[in-house]
């Protein structure tokens, strides 16, 4: 496995980390992207060449748009979306669907994505012949007044249609044509009126390929969303006590009026982690224990304007011996750990128990809800940078550029030692 890492100029996307496989546009899908931009969103384009995702989010037009229009974009890079609670998709192709999301906001859009494209697939592959299809990421909620808003969260439904409404005028057709031998409807001149005006629009129905599927819609009791800073929401849960939901926020300030039955918790409270542990969400890894040491130590040398990915071994292990003073009580911790877990039959629970909050942060992993709850152990503890990029991409694109080079270039081997390497 070979392993090259830039010595400048740290660029993602020609490492191959970001912006990958995602769907080519340029001619008359541009045109019919832009007219989408101009009519639902407001937004006038005129790059006629530029890639998009399974959501149909383009990194070129988030960058392009967001300097373009500053005071416009509530979430910039998601120029989809109107306002906060309202966000859309575009769908030009039903090759779209193997683009992996490019600003994914949320834990279930993923999966209510790829759950547009496979039950509408026929209606996909039919209308984007010639039209473009859009729809809106519908959870109920016009407006987000506050955090608290999102507890609201039940169901997330997409329905798909075009600028000409050629999805709705074909259900209505399909629904008055399976309606005409009822009652009187066939001597009804305003009945076959109707439906000779939707035929003149859309051709007819045994011409089309067209399900009728929509809305598609996914469950959503148990969510993270990149909203109000992030927000964390695991709901209706086996335990003990009378709660059935756990809310937490970041730095929201005390959230009051909810119910006796919600557990409402800052993000950064150490109650977090206790409170996640205690109802089996969180637990303890013994396998991770020398690669948290490593991260420890790495880190320290990094904040230290060290370039850890061109240091050998032993000169990475002298540094180390140097600093070991200066080295984090966590590190330590995390050192006595390995060495108990070599000497003892204890369960790893029992000897955690007795050490402080980072060093149990270090070693927490999810019990379940993964992708939730990476993405909060993600902002808790961002020094595993592949737990970042895998689980919280978001932040890990903002704020990668933010980074001194060695951390770059420390962040970009981890990643790509994960990838298989870079050849």
């Amino acid at each position: 496995m070979t392993i090259l890492i830039p010595e400048r100029d740290i660029d993602l996307e020609k490492l191959g980390l970001i912006n990958q496989e995602l769907f080519e546009v340029d001619g008359e899908l541009a045109q019919r992207y832009n007219q989408v931009l101009l009519k639902v969103f407001g937004y006038e384009n005129e790059m006629d060449s530029f890639r998009i995702d399974k959501r149909g989010l383009s990194p070129e037009l988030s960058v392009h748009l967001k300097a373009k229009f500053p005071d416009k974009l509530e979430y910039g890079e998601n120029y989809l979306n109107i306002g906060s609670a309202n966000r859309f998709m575009v769908v030009l192709s039903p090759d779209q669907k193997s683009s992996p999301l490019v600003f994914p906001q949320s834990s279930y859009e993923n999966g209510l994505i790829d759950n547009v494209y496979r039950a509408a697939r026929h209606t996909i592959e039919e209308i984007t012949t010639s039209e473009a299809l859009y729809g809106e990421l519908e959870n109920g909620i016009t407006l987000f007044r506050s955090v608290k808003d999102l507890l609201q969260y039940r169901t997330v439904k997409v329905s798909l249609d075009t600028l000409a409404g050629t999805s709705n005028a074909l259900s209505e057709l399909t629904e008055l044509s399976d309606r005409l031998g009822e009652d009187d409807n066939a001597l009804n001149p305003e009945y076959i009126s109707k439906m000779r005006e939707l035929v003149e629009k859309v051709g007819k129905i045994s011409s089309r390929s067209i399900s009728d599927i929509f809305p598609v819609k996914v469950e959503v009791h148990c969510f993270q969303v990149g909203f109000y800073n992030g927000v964390y929401c695991l709901r209706n849960f086996k335990n003990k006590d009378d709660i059935k939901g756990i809310f937490i926020t970041n730095n929201q300030g005390k959230l009051r009026d909810l119910s006796d039955e919600i557990l409402a918790l800052d993000l950064h409270d150490k109650e977090v982690l206790k409170t996640l542990h205690k109802y089996g969400f969180m637990k303890y890894d013994s396998r991770i224990v020398s690669q948290r040491i490593d991260e420890v130590a790495d880190n320290v040398l990094l904040s230290r304007g060290l370039d850890v990915v061109s240091l050998t071994p032993h000169e990475r292990k002298r540094e180390i011996v140097k600093k070991t003073t200066n080295l984090p009580k966590s590190w330590h911790q995390l050192n006595d750990i390995k060495t108990a877990l070599e000497n003892t039959s204890d369960e790893i629970e029992d000897i955690i128990d007795k050490m402080d909050y980072e060093t149990k942060l270090k070693l927490s992993v999810p019990a379940s809800k993964k992708e939730i709850l990476n993405n909060l152990l993600a902002e808790l503890d961002p020094t595993d940078p592949v737990r970042m990029y895998e689980f919280n991409l978001g932040k890990f694109r903002r704020e990668f550029p933010t980074f001194t080079l060695n951390r770059q270039r420390y962040i970009v081997k981890r990643i790509l030692e994960m990838k298989g390497g870079n050849d």
